[in-house]
Protein backbone atom coordinates (compact mmCIF):
# COMPACT_ATOMS: atom_id res chain seq x y z
CA UNK A 1 0.00 0.00 0.00
CA UNK A 2 1.27 3.43 -0.87
CA UNK A 3 -0.33 6.65 -0.76
CA UNK A 4 -1.08 8.71 -4.25
CA UNK A 5 -1.81 12.72 -4.13
CA UNK A 6 -2.63 14.93 -7.09
CA UNK A 7 -2.11 18.86 -6.52
CA UNK A 8 -2.89 21.73 -9.21
CA UNK A 9 -2.46 25.24 -8.29
CA UNK A 10 -5.31 27.65 -8.13
CA UNK A 11 -5.58 31.85 -8.11
CA UNK A 12 -6.14 33.50 -5.14
CA UNK A 13 -9.79 34.04 -5.33
CA UNK A 14 -9.70 29.72 -6.11
CA UNK A 15 -9.79 29.53 -9.53
CA UNK A 16 -8.33 26.59 -11.47
CA UNK A 17 -5.33 27.35 -12.68
CA UNK A 18 -2.91 24.56 -13.66
CA UNK A 19 -2.38 20.64 -12.71
CA UNK A 20 -0.87 17.56 -14.58
CA UNK A 21 -2.34 17.93 -17.73
CA UNK A 22 -0.49 21.67 -18.07
CA UNK A 23 2.37 20.64 -16.67
CA UNK A 24 2.80 17.93 -19.10
CA UNK A 25 1.79 20.47 -21.90
CA UNK A 26 4.49 22.90 -20.73
CA UNK A 27 7.04 19.88 -20.34
CA UNK A 28 6.22 18.90 -23.51
CA UNK A 29 6.90 22.36 -25.48
CA UNK A 30 9.99 22.15 -23.62
CA UNK A 31 11.08 18.69 -25.26
CA UNK A 32 9.60 19.15 -28.65
CA UNK A 33 10.22 22.34 -29.34
CA UNK A 34 6.24 22.92 -30.59
CA UNK A 35 3.26 23.19 -29.38
CA UNK A 36 1.28 21.45 -32.02
CA UNK A 37 3.53 18.28 -30.87
CA UNK A 38 3.23 18.94 -27.43
CA UNK A 39 -0.60 19.51 -27.77
CA UNK A 40 -0.95 15.83 -29.12
CA UNK A 41 1.15 14.54 -26.35
CA UNK A 42 -0.55 16.40 -23.79
CA UNK A 43 -4.20 15.27 -24.95
CA UNK A 44 -5.08 18.48 -26.07
CA UNK A 45 -6.35 20.01 -29.64
CA UNK A 46 -4.02 22.79 -30.58
CA UNK A 47 -6.87 25.43 -30.30
CA UNK A 48 -7.09 24.43 -25.99
CA UNK A 49 -3.50 24.12 -25.84
CA UNK A 50 -2.99 27.52 -26.96
CA UNK A 51 -6.52 28.58 -24.67
CA UNK A 52 -5.06 26.84 -21.84
CA UNK A 53 -1.28 28.60 -22.20
CA UNK A 54 -3.31 31.93 -22.92
CA UNK A 55 -5.38 31.52 -19.51
CA UNK A 56 -2.58 30.46 -17.05
CA UNK A 57 -0.40 33.73 -18.90
CA UNK A 58 -2.88 35.75 -18.10
CA UNK A 59 -3.43 34.84 -14.37
CA UNK A 60 0.55 34.46 -13.74
CA UNK A 61 0.96 37.99 -15.47
CA UNK A 62 4.05 36.33 -17.96
CA UNK A 63 4.42 34.73 -20.88
CA UNK A 64 4.77 31.08 -21.06
CA UNK A 65 5.81 30.57 -24.57
CA UNK A 66 7.65 31.97 -27.43
CA UNK A 67 6.43 31.20 -30.72
CA UNK A 68 8.46 31.56 -34.34
CA UNK A 69 6.17 30.52 -37.39
CA UNK A 70 7.15 29.51 -40.66
CA UNK A 71 10.42 28.64 -42.24
CA UNK A 72 10.87 25.81 -44.20
CA UNK A 73 10.48 23.37 -40.98
CA UNK A 74 7.74 25.30 -40.30
CA UNK A 75 7.08 27.26 -36.43
CA UNK A 76 8.50 26.77 -32.90
CA UNK A 77 7.72 27.63 -29.70
CA UNK A 78 9.97 27.70 -26.41
CA UNK A 79 9.15 28.48 -23.23
CA UNK A 80 10.49 31.68 -21.82
CA UNK A 81 12.94 31.91 -19.36
CA UNK A 82 9.76 33.24 -16.38
CA UNK A 83 7.98 30.12 -17.99
CA UNK A 84 11.18 27.65 -17.11
CA UNK A 85 11.93 28.67 -14.02
CA UNK A 86 8.20 28.62 -12.91
CA UNK A 87 8.00 24.97 -14.03
CA UNK A 88 11.14 24.61 -12.28
CA UNK A 89 9.73 25.20 -9.05
CA UNK A 90 6.54 23.68 -9.41
CA UNK A 91 8.11 20.14 -10.39
CA UNK A 92 10.64 20.65 -7.18
CA UNK A 93 7.35 21.79 -5.21
CA UNK A 94 5.65 18.19 -6.04
CA UNK A 95 8.53 16.25 -5.29
CA UNK A 96 9.03 17.43 -1.92
CA UNK A 97 5.04 17.26 -1.45
CA UNK A 98 5.20 13.62 -2.56
CA UNK A 99 8.11 13.10 -0.14
CA UNK A 100 5.87 14.96 2.43
CA UNK A 101 2.84 12.89 1.29
CA UNK A 102 5.00 9.76 1.92
CA UNK A 103 6.46 10.60 5.38
CA UNK A 104 3.07 11.40 6.54
CA UNK A 105 1.58 8.24 5.61
CA UNK A 106 4.52 6.48 6.94
CA UNK A 107 3.45 7.69 10.40
CA UNK A 108 -0.07 7.57 10.30
CA UNK A 109 -0.18 3.72 9.20
CA UNK A 110 2.97 2.40 10.45
CA UNK A 111 4.20 4.82 13.17
CA UNK A 112 4.65 4.02 17.02
CA UNK A 113 1.30 4.15 18.72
Amino acid sequence: MRPRAKFWLETDEGEYLMGPRTLRLLEAVQQTGSLKAAAREAGFSYRSAWSRVRRVEAALGFKLIESHSGGEGGGSSRLTLEAAEFLRRYQEFLRESAHGVAEVFEAVFFGAE
